[in-house]
């Protein structure tokens, strides 16, 4: 295809080591980058079929039927694959989709363990499933794009998608284009990112912090004081993000490249972690931080067993009490002054349309249905009223213990979280508050930009290898400044003035061509 100014090989949210991976959560959580997650990165896809097999937009348009209900298969990952009453409940649905559209839903489940793999050979047999999930992290949008894998759909969205298009800032649909045309649908959710803590209330209580907001993190310390002088048995704080960092910079590059978020001026690593890591090893020295960190792989144990009186990650609205509910213990949060929408955010989950979709139009009806009709959408995410989830209240409800099937926890999986039921530990107001987050945050003045890695592929995996082995060093340093100046050392031997130099070179290209 002629649009390959960038084959794409992503590395700008999925971070090696620093910012890495999807969040979990209940019910409410997109994809949340966090130190202390891992994500395999993605293999090369396989080769991809002739050009001359793929329908043009134009053709797919045309292949609306006249009157026979189509089926639209939709290819979607979950953690424990298809659950057992997946039958009935698509049994039910599809006599809705059927009389709202005249389309009927095959959701095709694979185990996210399985994903990659399934999909990539899915598109190299040129299979025709109509729509897929996609991002950065799981079945890459880049090695898609790379081998013609998605249909374009600006058309096709324009025509069968106004209520998506009534939904999306144009921002956010900014991150699925690629020379000017959509190539896929980020899916509504959290797509800001802001650093904020959570704060066991038992203990912001008998200490008195009183904080609604912070400018950073530092504004914390004398409440850590108080833990580390009264409370042996408890951690004061998990550092899960590199706050004094993420405060000004925005990653673009897999830990190793950033952009100042006021200026856009492009810094490596080595240029701009002197204040995080000195912080890191005073914080370490005043026992913030847990002694034995240097060696810690897992500390989920401690976590259950709320032993860190602070969490510090990603916040967003109605953290709180999604967290207290997950550990059955009382937090309040408090965000870092500053949400900030990066070049790529909303990657995270999308959802395209298959270049070997028989019915590309009705795929795209389907998801704007989804996207749109609270009914569907939550029936789909909850099941069967009485089988699966019981009402609460108006637009609240609850799961029935060990229902046979649910998708809760799975709804920023596809189309617009926003117009989910609340569930125990959700707040009123959630989604909106949500949504108002979205499109109050300051955005990248580099949205849209997206880097290439192919001509760096060597130093990368380079300076992942120094990164490993200085993971965690600079807690533990009797001499935080000599610890700097080695990295700082190895990392330029790996080649990251190199890597700096390929992504201003993009970026200028990429600034010429707007």
């Amino acid at each position: 295809m002629k649009k390959r100014l960038i084959s794409m090989l992503l590395a700008g949210v999925t971070t090696i080591g620093l910012l890495a991976g999807c969040g979990s959560g209940n019910g409410n959580s997109g994809a949340a980058s966090e130190k202390t997650e891992t994500g395999a990165p993605e293999e090369n896809a396989d080769t991809p079929q002739e050009e001359s097999e793929a329908p043009t937009e134009t053709e797919a348009g045309e292949a609306e039927s006249d009157g026979e209900t189509v089926t639209v298969t939709w290819c979607l990952p979950l953690l424990n694959g298809e659950p057992e009453d997946y039958e009935m409940v698509m049994e039910d649905l599809n006599k809705k989709i059927k009389e709202k559209i005249n389309v009927e839903l095959k959701l095709e489940i694979i185990t996210q363990g399985e994903f990659n793999d399934k999909m990539k050979l899915k598109s190299t047999a040129g299979e025709d499933y109509d729509l897929v999930f996609t991002s950065n992290w799981l079945n890459s949008f880049n090695e898609n794009m790379s081998r013609d894998a998605f249909l374009p759909v600006t058309d096709l969205v324009e025509e069968y998608g106004q209520d998506i298009l009534a939904a999306i800032p144009d921002w956010l649909l900014d991150v699925a284009k690629v020379d000017g045309e959509l190539y896929a649908v980020p899916n509504q959710q959290i797509t800001a990112r802001q650093v904020g803590v959570v704060v066991l209330k038992e203990y912001a209580d008998k200490y008195n912090l009183n904080l609604t907001s912070m400018k950073s993190v530092r504004d914390l310390e004398s409440f850590m004081d108080e833990i580390v002088a009264n409370e042996p048995n408890l951690f004061p704080v998990d550092m899960r993000v590199d706050a004094i960092i993420e405060e000004k910079y925005e990653n673009l590059v897999s830990g190793f490249i950033f952009a100042d978020k006021e200026t856009g001026e492009i810094y490596t690593l080595a240029e701009i972690m002197d204040e995080q890591k000195k912080l890191d090893n005073e914080w370490y020295k005043k026992g913030y931080i847990r002694q034995d960190i240097a060696t810690v792989t897992d500390n989920s144990a401690d976590v259950k067993a709320n032993r860190y009186v602070i969490s510090c990650s990603s916040y967003k609205p109605g953290w709180d009490a999604e967290y207290s509910q997950r550990q059955d213990a009382e937090y309040i949060s408090i965000p870092v002054e500053g949400a900030f929408v990066g070049a790529v955010s909303g990657i995270e989950t999308m959802t395209a349309v298959n270049v070997n979709s028989k019915h590309p139009a009705e795929a795209i009806k389907l998801l704007n249905l989804v996207y749109s009709d609270k009914e569907i959408y939550n029936e789909l995410l909850y099941g069967l009223e009485g089988v699966h989830y019981n009402v609460v209240s108006e637009g609240h409800v609850e799961v029935v213990p060990d229902a046979k099937y649910t998708l809760n926890g799975n709804g920023w999986r596809f189309g617009n979280q926003f117009n989910a039921w609340y569930t125990p530990g959700q707040e009123d107001g959630l989604w909106e508050a949500t949504d108002k987050l979205n499109k109050e945050a300051k955005v990248s003045s580099l949205r849209g930009f997206t880097f290439d890695s192919a001509n760096v592929q060597a130093e990368l995996a380079q300076l992942s290898a120094v990164f490993e082995e200085y993971k965690n060093g600079q807690y533990p340093t009797a001499d935080i400044d000599g610890w700097l100046a080695e990295y700082k050392d190895k990392l330029d031997k790996a080649g990251i003035n190199t890597v700096k130099e390929e992504v201003q070179s993009q970026i200028d290209e990429w600034k010429a061509a707007q």
